[in-house]
């Protein structure tokens, strides 16, 4: 199966609060000099060939529905085949040069869960005086 993607991006006038608070972790992590604008992308299975048609009919469904083209742009196009065009020296090449995994980070011991003493009592709850008695209750 063919694969097509559609990558949704908020317009560069546009705000990107998500980005920015990705930015600004990045940046408490030690990450400096790095700026985040976050999308979306979407990776569309087809049936069959590619074609023109194809990508035409995606980029109305982006339009209609994957993108809010008010405030957002996107970029539909043909993904590749994952071993498309490499030789099997290529393919373990890029094996190879594949992020490696990260050392799962250490157990945190939970926290204690506050208890108190006693559980809460119920208050006595205070009846409204009755219209017409002057305040007092009979």
């Amino acid at each position: 199966m063919a694969r097509v993607v559609v990558d949704v991006m908020p317009k560069q006038e546009i705000l990107d609060p998500q980005g920015k608070a990705v930015t600004g972790a990045l940046a408490r992590l030690g990450f400096e000099g790095l700026s985040v604008r976050q999308g979306k992308r979407f990776e569309i299975e087809v049936a069959g060939e590619v074609t023109e048609a194809v990508l035409a009919q995606i980029r109305s469904a982006a339009e209609k529905l994957l993108a809010n083209t008010v405030i957002e742009d996107f970029t539909v196009y043909a993904a590749p085949a994952p071993e498309q065009g490499r030789t099997p020296q290529q393919a373990a090449a890029l094996q190879q040069s594949a992020p490696q995994q990260t050392a799962p980070r250490p157990a945190t011991t939970p926290r204690p869960v506050p208890t108190q003493g006693t559980a809460p009592q119920p208050r006595p709850v205070q009846q409204a005086p009755r219209p017409g008695t002057g305040g007092q209750q009979q």
